[in-house]
């Protein structure tokens, strides 16, 4: 009786019901996340997991190397691929809830707070996705855990775990940088800058320099190409965020709703005097912010940070409505948090088919007015996930109608990363020889045997080529009505007869953008 009663209790306690938000949370992403198709970044880090390196031009190495193992475990399903992403977005939600709860916050609080991120429009979108940002969001969400649990607790041996965290953060996306930057110019300003004296906080660092060690010693050896990327990336950057519309990023890429609450987070971690060890943490977001704003970041950079602020304004609500005594308060709350995020779903998650999710576009977003012509109507998150397999076919068509002879010595060139990894991936089935490309790092792998004898191109403009080869012909032009505008209307070109060798010109073919 006594061991039912215990295992009744552990059903029922604030652990296990985190657990079954992060459970509902998977379940969601099991239920959606074969909607759609293959994003261009999915097929670009299979493919970089098949180049398997310390370091690539636009991104570390731990990404491609979860494509590579989930693909030789899993398949490469689309259920198979996003099923570790989708465990990465649940155990999100955990770490959040639990982040209530050191910070202080009861029962409500801690489910609050995981359902916070459960609903958040960014958090759900990339939960669908193997890419980077999903498994940024998770290690964030556990560094910011480690350090509220070290303001909080004063336990200096969790600075192991965070530079651990931080480490590995590095090795999954450079952006990590920014976490521990920021934290620690948290504690320079504040009274927590004792924990600076402590030897613990330098093991940390000692720690995550080893684990992001191999990593540099890439780009030493490479000559510093994510430098170059990002100096070429900034060049072609498209106009920046206005202070406002940075904000509106913010705002929805989270949840409206939720906008109480995490700005009544910082507002407590900046002044409130119940609790001084957390301005660490408000100053760290607001330094950010800034940095952001005026760097012209993407708005989503500074989504990660979120868990310890919606903890915070969560245990405010939770205070709030015991000393009110409002008792139907917290369900409310949920509810309202679950049905509002129901409406917002069909914009973060695959779950419409195009031409619904065209239709609740209409209905619900302003800016379609300022469309251009020919523009596409699909939402933007969900553009790169159309066209790729298409775009294949068709490649595949041109390629098979070519003399025998010409396909034999025939090389397919993409004129970005996207492309080039759809042919790689898709490509076996229609009969097609892996790719070439000079962006990013596919202008590593270099031009592999050809010669420039005969090459395919598709998005390569006739302007960019034409003087190099000594004939070329339009064979057909690509086009979708969902794709990114840079995705249609892309001609598809025979070129014949280069007049450099393919190896000669290639070192003055690289695109790093």
């Amino acid at each position: 009786m006594a061991e039912r009663t215990a295992l009744h209790d552990r059903l029922r306690s604030g652990t296990a019901i985190l657990i079954y938000v992060a459970l509902v949370k998977l379940a969601i992403h099991l239920a959606t996340n074969g909607g759609y198709g293959y994003h261009r970044d999915e097929l670009y880090y299979i493919a970089c997991g098949d180049h398997l390196a310390w370091g690539y031009v636009d991104h570390p190495p731990l990404t491609p190397f979860l494509a590579r193992l989930i693909t030789a475990t899993l398949g490469s399903s689309l259920a198979g691929l996003r099923l570790i992403p989708a465990l990465a977005g649940a155990l999100t939600v955990f770490v959040a809830g639990k982040t209530a709860k050191v910070l202080g916050g009861k029962l409500f609080a801690q489910v609050l707070t995981a359902f916070a991120v459960l609903v958040s429009g960014i958090y759900l979108f990339y939960g669908t996705l193997l890419t980077t940002n999903v498994f940024d969001q998770l290690l964030w969400a556990v560094g910011l855990y480690l350090f509220v649990s070290i303001l909080k607790n004063d336990n200096g041996r969790v600075w192991i775990w965070f530079g651990v965290v931080v480490g590995i953060g590095l090795l999954n996306k450079h952006t990590m940088a920014f976490l521990g930057g920021s934290l620690f110019v948290g504690l320079i300003l504040t009274d927590e800058r004792r924990r600076l004296t402590s030897r613990w906080p330098w093991y940390a660092v000692g720690i995550a320099a080893v684990i992001f060690l191999p990593n540099v010693i890439w780009e030493i050896t490479h000559g510093w190409p994510t430098i170059e990327f990002l100096e070429r990336a900034e060049l072609n950057r498209m106009p920046a965020l206005s202070p406002g519309l940075f904000f509106m990023g913010q705002l929805f890429g989270l949840h409206p709703l939720l906008l109480p609450v995490w700005i009544v987070g910082l507002w407590h971690a900046l002044f409130s005097k119940r609790d001084k060890r957390m301005r660490p943490i408000g100053w760290a977001f607001a330094l950010l912010y800034v940095y952001f704003v005026l760097s012209r970041a993407k708005e989503y950079y500074l989504i990660p940070f979120y868990p310890p602020l919606l903890a915070l304004g969560a245990i405010e609500v939770e205070r709030l409505f015991r000393s009110r005594k409002l008792k139907w308060a917290p369900a409310a709350v949920i509810v309202l948090l679950i049905v509002g995020g129901a409406l917002t779903a069909p914009i973060s998650l695959p779950i419409l088919s195009p031409e619904r999710l065209i239709e609740y576009r209409r209905a619900v977003d302003p800016t379609m007015k300022n469309l251009r012509p020919g523009e596409s109507e699909m939402l933007p998150p969900f553009q790169d996930m159309f066209g790729w397999e298409e775009m294949v076919q068709q490649v595949a068509n041109v390629y098979h109608s070519l003399p025998e002879e010409m396909r034999a010595v025939a090389a397919v060139s993409g004129n970005n990363y996207g492309q080039s990894a759809a042919i790689d991936f898709f490509g076996a089935e229609y009969g097609l020889p892996k790719a070439i490309s000079t962006h990013n790092n596919y202008w590593y792998w270099g031009p592999r045997d050809y010669t420039g004898e005969v090459m395919i191109t598709v998005g390569v403009r006739h302007q960019a080529l034409q003087s190099a080869f000594g004939s070329v012909a339009l064979a057909t032009t690509i086009t979708h009505d969902y794709v990114v505008w840079y995705e249609t209307n892309q001609p598809v070109f025979i070129w014949r007869d280069m007049k450099i060798p393919l190896d000669a010109a290639w070192p003055r073919m690289k695109l790093f953008y």
